[in-house]
Formats: C-alpha cells, sequence, structure tokens
C-alpha cells in the first residue's frame, strides 16, 4: 500500500475537513449550538480552500526535504560505525596471521626486551637471552723519572723506562647467550670476549738500550664461559663445563659490576680465574654453598702471566697452574685441585649484591662469605715422567674471607686472602712465550713461602645518580727462597709491600646499562713486578706510580 503524497495528501485532508464540517452541522436534533465552534465562523470560500491546499503542499515538500536529510545523516553514521568494525575485524586478523607467521615451534615464539633481549617459546619451555658490553676509556699511566736502577741492564727493577704512557683503548668488549632448553632445569651459558693483546710487552730485549715498546693483537677472541647446569630440585643444582672458580666474591662479581673502571689489583692476582670441572651448588634463602672438583686455578699470584716487562725472571709459576681455561684435557698438570665458597646472607636479597653498590632507598643488605681452594700440580712438561729429568710437585692452599653491607645510598666492602705454597718446581718462562714452549724454560726452587693481601672499599651516593668511592689495597709475599731469586735478579729480591689508593667517581647515567667512571690511583710505595697488572695500568715501578682512567660503559 502506497502512503499518500503530493496533492492526494492535501486533497484527502481537504475532504476530511469537509466532511467533519457537514457532520457537524447536521448533528442531534435540538442540540444547542456550541459557543465558539465551528458554526460560529462563516463557511470558506473555493479561493480560501485552494490557498489552504498550497500551504498545505509546501509544507509537505519541506517535510520531504527533512527526512531525506534525516535519512541521509544516519545511513552515513550506520556506514561510518560499520566501517569501523569492519577494519578492527582486519586489524585482529592481521595480528593473528603474524603471531602464526613468526612461529618458529608448534607452541609459537616470543621475543622482546626484559633487562636484555630474549627468544622464548610460549609455552616457557625454551628460552635464549642475547646480551653483552662495551667498555671504552682513556688511560694515563706515569711513574717516576728515574725508576730504574742503575746501570746494569741484567738488574733493573723496571725495563719499561717511559715516564707516561697514555692513550684510548677498549678493555672489554663481551657477548654472551643463557637460558634454558626444554625446561627451566637445564640451563646453559657460552660467553666470550674480544681481547686487546695476546702479551702485554712493554720492553723487548734485556739490554739497557733495548727499551722497545712491543706489537699488540687487538683480534683475539677469547673463550669466557661455557657450561651447562641440571637443577636436581629446588636447592641443589650440578654445573659441568668452563666457568668461574667458586672462591671469591672479587672475581665472581662480573666486570660490568665492578666498582672502578677496572678490578683491583688484588682480586686481578689472587681472585683466581676461570676454571674447568664440575660442580655442585645449594642455595637456599639466606646460604649458598658451592663445591667444584677442577682442573686447577689461574695463577698470577707471583705476576701477570700475561705480560714480559724486559727479562724473564719477572714472570713465574710458582704452582705449574699457567692457564687451566680453555685448555685441553692432555695438557692439564694439576694431580687434583679442589674449590668451594659458602655464602651467609642474614639479610637483603640476592639480587643487591650481584654488584658493590647501594643506591638509595634500597633496603638493608649484608653478605659474609668465606672461600678455599687447594691444589697440587706438576710442572708443565711434554712427559712430566722423562727418566733423568726432575719434575718436582708444587703445592698451594689459598683461602680468603669478604664481607659487603649495603645501607641504601652506601655501601662498605672489604677482603681478605691468604696463600701458602710450597714450590720447588716453580716455572721461569721463555722471554717471549707461555711455560714449557721455550728452549730456556727452567725450574726456580722457590721454597716455602705466603702472601697475605686485603682490601677495603666504601662508596656513598651525592646524588641519586652520582656516586664517589674509595678503595686501599695491600700485599706482602712473606718467606720466599730470596737466595734463589738473588742469583736471577737482586733488584727483585725481598719484594716491598704493595700499597694502593684509588678514588673516583660513578656517574649511572642508567643504570649499569649506562655508567661512566672515573678514578684515580697512587701507588704509595714501589710497585713490584709480581704486583704490576699492566691491562689495569699499573706497571712495575719504584714508588709514587699514578694511574688515571675514565670509562663509558654500555651494556645491552
Amino acid at each position: 500500500m502506497r502512503h499518500p503524497t503530493g496533492h492526494s495528501a492535501a486533497l484527502a485532508c481537504l475532504l476530511a475537513s469537509v466532511a467533519g464540517a457537514s457532520a457537524v452541522a447536521q448533528g442531534p436534533v435540538g442540540a444547542a449550538p456550541a459557543s465558539g465552534g465551528v458554526l460560529d465562523r462563516p463557511e470558506p470560500s473555493v479561493s480560501d480552500l485552494l490557498k489552504r491546499l498550497d500551504t498545505l503542499e509546501e509544507r509537505n515538500k519541506e517535510l520531504e526535504t527533512r527526512v531525506t536529510e534525516l535519512t541521509r545523516e544516519q545511513g552515513e553514521e550506520w556506514l561510518g560505525e560499520q566501517r569501523a568494525s569492519q577494519i578492527r575485524d582486519v586489524v585482529r586478523d592481521v595480528l593473528a596471521d603474524a603471531d602464526q607467521r613468526a612461529s618458529l615451534r608448534d607452541g609459537g615464539m616470543t621475543a622482546g626486551w626484559n633487562d636484555g633481549f630474549f627468544l622464548a617459546s610460549n609455552d616457557g619451555r625454551f628460552r635464549m637471552n642475547l646480551g653483552g658490553f662495551v667498555q671504552s676509556r682513556f688511560m694515563l699511566s706515569s711513574i717516576r723519572q728515574g725508576s730504574f736502577n742503575g746501570l746494569n741492564g741484567a738488574d733493573q727493577f723496571v725495563f719499561d723506562r717511559q715516564t707516561n704512557r697514555y692513550g684510548f683503548d677498549i678493555p672489554n668488549v663481551q657477548l654472551w647467550t643463557d637460558g634454558h632448553v626444554f625446561s627451566r632445569d637445564f640451563q646453559y651459558m657460552v660467553k666470550a670476549r674480544f681481547y686487546q693483546q695476546v702479551e702485554t710487552e712493554l720492553n723487548k730485549g734485556a739490554a739497557i738500550n733495548a727499551a722497545t715498546p712491543g706489537g699488540a693483537d687487538y683480534s683475539q677472541f677469547e673463550l669466557l664461559d661455557a657450561w651447562a647446569r641440571v637443577n636436581l630440585d629446588d636447592h641443589w643444582a650440578v654445573r659441568f663445563g668452563q666457568f668461574r672458580s667458586p672462591f671469591s666474591r672479587g672475581f665472581l662479581v662480573l666486570e660490568q659490576y665492578q666498582m672502578s673502571a677496572s678490578r683491583s689489583v688484588v682480586d686481578y692476582h689472587y681472585a683466581l680465574g676461570y676454571t674447568q670441572g664440575l660442580e655442585l651448588e645449594y642455595a637456599a634463602d639466606e646460604a649458598r654453598v658451592r663445591m667444584s672438583v677442577n682442573n686447577g686455578a689461574q695463577d698470577n699470584l707471583l705476576g701477570d702471566s700475561n705480560a714480559s716487562y724486559g727479562a724473564s725472571i719477572f714472570k713465574l709459576y710458582p704452582t705449574g697452574s699457567y692457564g687451566a681455561q680453555n685448555a685441553p684435557s692432555w695438557a692439564q698438570n694439576a694431580t687434583y685441585s679442589f674449590t668451594s665458597r659458602v655464602d651467609w646472607k642474614p639479610s637483603g636479597a640476592w639480587d643487591q649484591f650481584q654488584s658493590y653498590t647501594s643506591p638509595a632507598m634500597e633496603e638493608f643488605g649484608l653478605l659474609l662469605g668465606w672461600g678455599f681452594h687447594v691444589q697440587q700440580s706438576f710442572a708443565y712438561q711434554p712427559n712430566n715422567s722423562t727418566v733423568n729429568i726432575t719434575d718436582p710437585s708444587n703445592f698451594w692452599v689459598g683461602t680468603t674471607i669478604d664481607a659487603q653491607v649495603n645501607f641504601g645510598g652506601a655501601s662498605f666492602y672489604g677482603a681478605f686472602f691468604y696463600n701458602y705454597l710450597s714450590a720447588p718446581g716453580a716455572i721461569q718462562p721463555g722471554f717471549g712465550g707461555p711455560s714449557g714452549q721455550q728452549p730456556n724454560t727452567q725450574f726456580l726452587d722457590l721454597g716455602e713461602f705466603s702472601i697475605y693481601a686485603f682490601q677495603t672499599q666504601a662508596s656513598v651516593y651525592m646524588m641519586p645518580k652520582v656516586e664517589l668511592f674509595g678503595r686501599y689495597e695491600f700485599g706482602i709475599i712473606s718467606g720466599i727462597n730470596n737466595t734463589t731469586i738473588s742469583a736471577q735478579n737482586p733488584e727483585l729480591a725481598n719484594p716491598e709491600p704493595m700499597n694502593l689508593l684509588t678514588a673516583g667517581v660513578n656517574w649511572y647515567l642508567d643504570g649499569q646499562d649506562v655508567k661512566w667512571t672515573t678514578d684515580l690511583g697512587w701507588s704509595i710505595t714501589d710497585l713490584h713486578p709480581w704486583f704490576a697488572d699492566i691491562e689495569a695500568g699499573w706497571r712495575p715501578s719504584r714508588s709514587d706510580e699514578i694511574v688515571f682512567r675514565t670509562q663509558l660503559q654500555l651494556m645491552f
């Protein structure tokens, strides 16, 4: 049925009005006319009716126009809502398709950043974390003019006689990956670094006028960590491979979390290093115990094992352990080696002690530790039981105790080391090469002697991101066979104690991830070659050596 429009509608209205008026006029008989009713008005003429018709037609057109506009507006609004809904559906489909296409396994894969880059399966069974850091620094090492001794080239205390050595370098570039496979109970880590020199040679040749700096190789890539761990239950775990010896916090605190621009000299020499072996660990809320059977410890007890100072006597291996790290099984010379460490944390959280700093508002924390190492080893020979060739064994016991207190805005750390050695077969390596590989390598009887060392370190935040710190280091060698040493070089006999003082500032631009460290060190007394640490800037010298370092670290 069609609805009347135009003239039809107007005419219908008019006829209805006329019909109504007629019906009223013929009302019931005897009815009194109503006051103000239709009958009181004059009957309209034809011209009046036509005018009314024209008026109704105009109003009808206006209504049609308004209805058309309302219909269009409502239609556009409906179309907009429908279009938005369709777009949302398309976006959901695209995201779902992207997730499906990014899947590397049936369960899918997730990736992103959570305090480091990671790849993981949706079910959590597999995860790989990727990270690394770069340290770039400027360093100045200044020794006293005339710190060498006399004119006899064979008796020089310091063969490096350049007063100032300075420049930019990159002491650390490390890359690593760790995570778990199949389950969170099967963990792994692989870490390596680019390092700047095979050997730190400050001088080649023994003659007094042959002080020629040696060449450096900046292209080497060194394997650090390479291990797998199995969590036996909530407390016990076993780890095997190459890892940091569980002995001292000085080496267990990673390079990127050190307080100064380099690890302390005491830690460099006495905190052991990497080893290969098997480690059993017990971990609880307040205590952690680690025990390791391994191939021995890195031996820097009497000097930098990767440095040549111009005479072979400067470098000794008192136990015969010149590198358990990255060494094949057939080259190991330790008869036995056992290392252990106990940590007790009566207050605070374990995460607080991954570094030495304690930012403001951090809760109070206390960590106490004790480490022990015992090792017997033979000096390296291609055949260590060759007839008529002496191959004495060396015995080494080391222990350390340390403590760290975090106050929230300030911290204190202290450590003590003791090493006892019986070294009838100490190795004097041939100049310019590792022990046992040069024809002039020989054994020296150093007898029984002890090494004592300690360090104290304190820090305080002056501003939320700025921290001041200071450190004092001490070391002494007691009871060494000076008759043997004097026969080689009398200048090295009776080494004076080491006394180092370092002060500096850390600016944590973005926590440990972006950190700028500047420090200044002073050797109060002579720095004997057996206490030197070339990579950290400390050269063998007479007293009053100065080392300045400023370093920017970026960790990712």
